[in-house]
């Protein structure tokens, strides 16, 4: 699809923004590092094999989160929907968690169990959309707790050799992500090419079912459609980095804030938002308590519940 100037002018702006991110995130708490300069091998290994793809797959799956919640809040028609909160993550870390008892070693199981995993939370959800709405997310939230309840159990009968990797996975650790960065990048933008190209359909279905059906869009396919991208995204961005919540709502609604309903906008922006989020979020959880480190997941978390909180009020 052709890209207008404005959006042109969008899309050039966050990857400024992004690459400025990211360079700051390469560099913080410590002197700049000069790769031409001999004397300073380890620090340009460090920066090269550990910290840069660190931050891309941040950049990923925070993309990629942001993608699934806004495709989430169009699925099931309601603004506070994103994969965290609905239990889908849950499911999914369920999914892998037990691919990872079966076969300890397969970084392929694990992605198929969280594949599984993000399905079979998704069709939990929808089998109580007849409740509407408000009641929906309440389902999800508790479904989410069960799932959440499951995975405590099987991280009590993992071996201990697994126990503690499971454990930092389970609250979002981007430090040994068991998927290429390349991938991972790649899925991000196979993600974002179908927001932009499904952009027009999903704009006509905010003006209701019977007229996006009027308009000449088949609403059951687009929600299919919908159904396998976010499943699919998200069983991969939490195969990669765990359970990280709360990126798939607040993203949305900010760049909704900035940049109209318009979907090919707000799909746009969210897939770079939500990237330049996590970033800033994994570099304070690295740096904050130094050399120690916060999970991830704790500091969005903190920034995302507020959040949520504050829409679940003004909706109400």
């Amino acid at each position: 699809m052709k890209l207008q100037k404005n959006e042109l002018l969008l899309i050039a702006a966050f990857v400024g923004i992004a690459m400025f991110v990211i360079f700051i995130a390469l560099g913080v708490g410590e002197h700049w590092i000069n790769p031409l300069n001999p004397s300073s091998d380890m620090e340009v290994l460090i920066l090269w094999e550990i910290r840069l793809p660190r931050i891309l797959t941040a950049f990923a799956v925070g993309g990629m989160l942001a993608l699934a919640g806004a495709w989430f809040q169009v699925l099931l028609g309601n603004p506070l929907a994103e994969p965290y909160v609905l239990g889908v993550a849950g499911s999914a870390a369920v999914g892998a968690v037990s691919a990872m008892m079966l076969f300890p070693d397969s970084t392929l199981a694990m992605s198929m169990g969280a594949f599984i995993g993000a399905w079979v939370g998704i069709a939990a959800v929808l089998s109580f959309s007849f409740l509407g709405a408000t009641r929906l997310l309440l389902a999800g939230v508790v479904l989410a707790a069960f799932w959440g309840a499951i995975l405590m159990l099987l991280m009590a009968l993992l071996p201990e050799r697994s126990l503690m990797l499971a454990y930092a996975w389970m609250m979002g650790d981007l430090s040994s992500s068991s998927l290429p960065v390349w991938s991972l990048l790649l899925v991000w933008l196979l993600a974002l090419m179908c927001g932009v190209f499904l952009s027009l359909s999903l704009d006509k279905l905010l003006l209701g079912e019977r007229h996006a059906e009027a308009l000449g869009v088949h609403v059951q396919r687009l929600r299919l459609i919908l159904l396998f991208l976010a499943s699919a995204v998200t069983a991969i961005a939490v195969t990669a980095a765990g359970t990280i919540g709360f990126v798939g709502l607040v993203v949305p609604h900010l760049m909704r804030l900035l940049f109209g309903s318009l979907h090919k906008a707000v799909l746009i922006s969210s897939a770079f938002g939500g990237g330049i989020l996590l970033i800033m979020a994994d570099t304070t959880a690295r740096t904050i308590i130094s050399p120690a480190e916060l999970p991830v997941g704790v500091l969005t978390a903190m920034i995302g519940v507020p959040i949520f909180l504050y829409l679940l009020l003004r909706r109400a």
